[in-house]
């Protein structure tokens, strides 16, 4: 090395230090001149370039210096300073990232995560919820930044990884959402955008699809294990809700709705979630397990949507059954989605003998379980059964114009339970409106041979032998009716 270079060198970074730049930058040139791979002067160029608002020349210096033998750093250092000082946020945060993946090869994790929290800052103030969600992901379990959050002495001092997956968290359900409303805005006055429902339906299926919610929830709730009960819980309930929300657009469905179910479970056991409850009642398709939920939805969650069909069900004795008619019809306008309020419906128009309302009461109840069949995959036999049962009594008694509905209905409740007597006996006496007294006769003689105290099938066998001019059966039936 030259005197002369020598010399230049110590007086280009004599101009620095003084922050004389313009004259350090023609220095720096001259240096280059003589030896265009020293690292030195890169660096004192970059520099130069930085305070003189050169900033394409001063990233083009720094880029450099990277590819030089001597290398260190101080490069990417600079190139951070550089965008930094220039305000060009997506670059300088792109430049950070490089410095982080040099500190961590070089084994330095603490000034990694120093740099990597400067990335995240740099990204909530420019409100790019998106990129955020991104670099937090890359530190999340499986991510390439995972280590940096076992690092000790950092200041800040990294988070948890359950506090990092709950600011995911919060992140991205506000990200969806915002995505959602901002989409559906726009498509809903397209033209031929058909209905407000189905365009909601298309952007939610989308924004779902690409969205990491729900997998952001599933390592929360792992995470969350080895903590305080009331943190899991917590967690466990945030899961649950975003599922059951998102149930519709998760595949393979029967898979999520095994999960949903267990996570239901759970809660239900620590009394946590009305819809946790409400879940498990609508699946057990009014059981036992659904009579053991029941009163503890109501005295938990009052305020559940299915609470008024949960306190009809209890009250559908004699003595409660006004109440419960009332309770069932709060049910029938805040939970019409619900087959297990919908059957309170129909219980309830049966009982005070609303016949026609039964039967439209039953069409909507029936409409809820299919929707809810087709959500979770459960056929609920039993509320079926029972919706049938009730809208084919209605049938019979409106009048012989609708015997024949009754009549098709009540072989369907017997396909679905071969032993339902009372299927059986509304099938005799439909058949017996409908004129067919031989078979309806036929039917009903059967029942009152399996079951002789059965008085209303002996009643409707009563009926029909009169209807058949045979008055001697019918005084003996009519007997054992009133026995």
């Amino acid at each position: 090395m030259s005197v002369i270079y020598k010399a230049k060198l110590k007086a280009a970074k004599t101009a620095v230090s003084e922050k004389n730049y313009d004259y350090a930058y023609d220095l720096c040139h001259d240096l280059l001149e003589l030896d265009a791979t020293s690292y030195p002067v890169h660096i004192l160029l970059g520099v130069s370039c930085q305070h003189m608002s050169k900033w394409s020349e001063g990233a083009s210096v720094y880029e450099k210096a990277k590819l030089l033998p001597k290398a260190n750093t101080l490069a990417w250092q600079g190139v951070c300073a550089l965008y930094e000082a220039s305000g060009d946020h997506a670059k300088h945060t792109e430049a950070l990232r490089e410095l982080c993946d040099r500190l961590i090869a070089e084994g330095n994790l603490q000034k990694a995560w120093e740099c990597m929290q400067k990335v995240l800052v740099l990204l909530e103030g420019a409100g790019d919820v998106r990129r955020l969600v991104r670099a937090l992901e890359e530190l999340a379990p499986n991510g390439p930044y995972n280590a940096l959050l076992d690092v000790n002495g950092a200041d800040p001092q990294p988070p948890t990884i359950v506090d990092l997956l709950n600011r995911m968290y919060r992140l991205e359900s506000d990200l969806d959402s915002r995505l959602i409303e901002s989409e559906v805005n726009k498509r809903r006055t397209r033209l031929g955008a058909g209905p407000i429902s189905r365009v909601r339906t298309e952007v939610r299926s989308e924004v779902y699809a690409e969205s990491g919610l729900l997998t952001t929830l599933t390592q929360l709730v792992e995470h969350s294990m080895s903590g305080p009960v009331d943190q899991l819980l917590e967690n466990e309930e945030l899961y649950f809700e975003c599922l059951f929300d998102r149930i519709l657009f998760v595949e393979p469905r029967n898979e999520a709705v095994a999960q949903l179910v267990n996570l239901a479970e759970d809660l239900v056991s620590n009394d946590k979630c009305s819809r946790a409850f409400e879940l498990l009642i609508e699946m057990d398709d009014v059981g036992d397990r659904a009579a053991e939920l029941v009163p503890k939805l109501v005295e938990l969650f009052p305020d559940s949507v299915l609470a008024p069909a949960a306190r009809a069900w209890m009250r559908s004795d004699a003595v409660d059954a006004d109440v419960a008619n009332g309770d069932a019809d709060v049910a029938n306008g805040d939970a019409r989605e619900s087959p297990f309020a919908q059957l309170q419906v129909v219980k309830s128009m049966e009982r005070m003998g609303r016949d026609r309302a039964c039967v439209d009461a039953a069409a909507r109840a029936r409409n809820a379980q299919h929707e809810f069949s087709e959500k979770y995959g459960a056929q609920l036999p039993r509320s079926r059964l029972q919706v049938d049962l009730a809208s084919a009594g209605s049938y019979l008694r409106i009048g012989p114009e609708h015997a024949g509905d009754a009549e098709e209905l009540f072989r369907v409740c017997l396909e679905a339970d071969a032993k339902c007597t009372e299927a059986a006996l509304g099938l005799g006496l439909a058949t017996c409106a409908l004129g067919n007294n031989e078979e309806g006769c036929q039917i009903l003689q059967q029942l009152v041979d399996s079951d002789p105290l059965n008085h209303r099938a002996w009643g409707g066998l009563a009926n029909a032998q009169l209807a058949a001019d045979n008055t001697s059966g019918a005084i003996h039936a009519y007997k054992q009716a009133i026995a």
